[in-house]
């Protein structure tokens, strides 16, 4: 059997790190290029995350394609044209099956690819990418709260004069919401259901599609000063068959 050095110097990783730099700089300025290979990465990435010794970087991995994503689609400029080429350069060696040791062989396989990566690291990479991963957070913040406002707008429009009593999520993404034409009502409180569909497509866009968190976003939209609640309600978003057991607290009345 062949042995292979597990241990690689300086030179040897930049050698072939940068050995893929042409192709690397074709692939940026060409979006329809990386789009190509980011589809390639991504199958690639669903087989890494089953690979003991590369699962330590894949979260580096992932977050080095989104940048480079980002890059591309000049949402993101604020790093040397330089690097994104070292990035994409180390992302190509992690896709071509001519390493240093051939990935065909189990375990032993991916160490050189491991190796490139902790090199790029090593050498500035690390410091971008926790400046993107900051950008990124606070770029998801804002759109969070740029979509709880407009959300909150539309569900004020939808209540219209009355008062939120309320607010209940459908298995089929639907909000129902129980409205109250006076906000001292007493209970049984006299109601109307008005409802509006949870716009999953702008939540998804901002990385928020588990039940749990959209929940969280509409619990954080329906507190708004623009949306006006009935004295004495709760001011949270239930599922709708956690709300079973409340629906006796309202007589719901036919309402457009």
């Amino acid at each position: 059997m062949k042995k292979y050095k597990t241990d690689f110097s300086r030179e040897e990783l930049h050698a072939a790190l940068h050995a893929n730099d042409n192709e690397a700089v074709s692939i940026i300025e060409d979006a329809d290029k990386w789009s190509k290979f980011e589809e390639q990465f991504e199958a690639f990435a669903k087989k890494a995350e089953k690979i003991p010794i590369l699962g330590g970087v894949i979260d580096d991995i992932i977050c080095m394609v989104e940048l480079v994503d980002s890059y591309v689609k000049r949402e993101y400029r604020d790093i040397p044209v330089g690097t994104i080429v070292s990035i994409v350069s180390a992302l190509i060696y992690l896709l071509s099956p001519i390493d240093i040791i051939p990935d065909m062989i189990p375990v032993i396989g991916y160490v050189d690819d491991v190796a490139v990566v902790h090199f790029i690291l090593k050498f500035g990479v690390g410091r971008d990418l926790d400046k993107y991963r900051m950008w990124k957070e606070e770029s998801r913040r804002s759109a969070l709260d740029f979509f709880e406002q407009v959300f909150a707008e539309e569900l004020a429009q939808v209540i219209g004069d009355g008062y939120l009593a309320a607010i209940i999520v459908s298995e089929n993404n639907t909000i129902k919401m129980l409205v109250a034409m006076e906000q001292d009502s007493e209970l049984p409180a006299d109601c109307i259901v008005k409802e509006v569909k949870v716009p999953v497509k702008a939540l998804a866009e901002i990385d928020v599609e588990e039940t749990e968190d959209v929940i969280g976003i509409l619990d954080d939209t329906i507190v708004r000063e623009n949306i006006r609640w009935m004295n004495g309600t709760r001011k949270r978003t239930y599922l709708e068959p956690d709300f079973d057991e409340k629906w006796d607290d309202f007589i719901i009345h036919e309402g457009c």
